[in-house]
């Protein structure tokens, strides 16, 4: 595992991305969260695919084969898949087009792979690239401090009263047996935002992700991702998913805090609404794995900066004659932000939400030409357009949802990225129960049990 470390003190990951983030296709995958811990860096890819039709032996392709390094990537297929690309695997709506495409799939023959364990820069790939990557190294230095938000216009599409009835109606399709949860999302419009590599710092630093991202799709557009969910890892023949549901605020003090944390650990509507999505997720590697290899963890809180989540790891063994993009097609769109059944949940998300959530609510990761593979599920990310940002907030709902609390989750899981966006907000269409910057979670309402 070919590594370099000869500096007094090495370059941060972001310090390095600064001196490529520029350039065509640039991709970091911000693990130092993750329980791997590494961070991945490419860029230059040789060639990029957008168009979303059989985005699985397209992704095959792109990724190819090589004996193991030791790296979690040296060479393959890094991008995205976006939550619209479920039609092509799946009988579910299709999406009409954003700004970024339906799918962004990058073949790379190298990448910097940063070990946060010990701080050590790892080579993979062509000489080529390992000559320009020991360069880049050579050339990083302390990037600055990100500048501060600044005041922005904010446009939502879905107030607070349309969200409450949305939900209502959702639960009016529970009762009628047609679906059992809906994952509901609601988008944010923001101008006026400033450099969105600031901002991805910013968000950086407010919450460090197990699964960040950022993605250099065009001059002018890329893809932020401060995601805590792992949607599937492939290790050999070992595939784990990591499906998310529950959430609580975090408190302003460890008393509220703790308390808030207990809420979610005992609460019975929280532990149904992930039993369901562990279900489909079973399921969905049931579709891929070895008969009897799909096992689900015991149920487990984790705190993050903003929120306490709740989680259940699933596990199984893959079959020996599929790989890694057989299992991504057999659980994609990720059940945890569909809801259940899968293609009922989505035909109702397609009715009932205003605008196509793009790359929000896919898969970020890579495929690397080892045959194994790390997708976070899409979620607290951003697209950045110039100055302007569009992401998106959600949760699952079901038929003991309260509609005012679903709205105040919305809230809570949105706060850490308009503090990243917005110093101040001026709301083009004024809604009511919205976070602004200078609120604590502490003081906001949270759902009780």
């Amino acid at each position: 595992m070919p590594h370099v470390n000869d500096r007094p003190s090495a370059p941060t990951p972001c310090s390095v991305f600064d001196r490529v983030r520029a350039h065509p296709g640039a991709v970091w995958l911000d693990g130092g969260q993750a329980p791997e811990g590494w961070s991945i860096l490419a860029w230059d890819p040789v060639e990029v695919v957008t168009d979303g039709d059989d985005w699985p032996d397209v992704g095959r392709r792109l990724s190819g084969r090589v004996q193991s390094d030791g790296l979690p990537f040296s060479s393959g297929c890094l991008g995205y898949l976006g939550y619209g690309a479920g039609h092509r695997v799946e009988t579910v709506p299709a999406e009409p087009p954003t700004p970024e495409p339906e799918v962004w799939l990058g073949r790379f023959e190298g990448a910097l792979c940063f070990r946060h364990r010990d701080q050590t820069w790892h080579f993979g790939g062509t000489p080529s690239f390992r000559r320009r990557a020991r360069q880049v190294l050579e050339v990083a230095v302390p990037t600055p401090v990100p500048s501060p938000a600044r005041p922005v216009t904010a446009r939502r599409t879905t107030d607070r009263a349309r969200y409450e009835a949305l939900v209502r109606r959702i639960q009016g399709l529970i009762a009628a047996g047609d679906c059992y949860q809906v994952d509901l999302t609601r988008p944010v419009f923001l101008e006026g935002v400033g450099d969105p590599w600031d901002a991805f710092r910013r968000l950086r630093e407010l919450s460090s992700p197990p699964y960040g991202a950022w993605l250099t799709l065009a001059e002018d557009l890329a893809v932020l991702s401060n995601s805590p969910e792992l949607f599937l890892s492939v290790r050999g023949r070992h595939l784990a998913s990591r499906p998310i549901k529950g959430t609580r605020p975090r408190g302003g003090d460890p008393t509220r805090d703790a308390a808030l944390a207990a809420e979610l650990a005992h609460s019975e509507k929280d532990r149904a609404e992930l039993a369901m999505i562990v279900d489909l997720v079973r399921n969905d590697l049931g579709r891929v794995a070895v008969p009897g290899s799909v096992e689900a963890l015991p149920r487990v809180l984790t705190t993050h900066a903003n929120v306490h989540h709740t989680s259940t790891t699933v596990r199984a063994t893959l079959e020996p004659d599929r790989d890694a993009w057989d299992a991504l097609a057999a659980l994609f769109p990720p059940g945890s932000v569909t809801g259940a059944p899968k293609i009922r949940a989505c035909r109702r998300i397609a009715e009932l939400e205003d605008s196509p959530r793009g790359v929000y609510c896919g898969a970020i990761g890579f495929v690397s030409a080892t045959g194994e593979a790390t997708w976070s599920v899409a979620i607290r990310t951003a697209v950045a357009s110039g100055d302007r940002l569009r992401y998106h907030v959600g949760g699952g709902i079901v038929a003991d949802s309260e509609p005012s609390a679903e709205w105040w989750e919305t809230v809570h899981k949105g706060v850490a990225m308009e503090r990243a966006f917005a110093a101040s907000v001026h709301r083009v269409a004024q809604d009511t129960g919205v976070a602004l910057p200078d609120r604590t979670m502490a003081s906001l309402p949270h759902r009780s049990t």
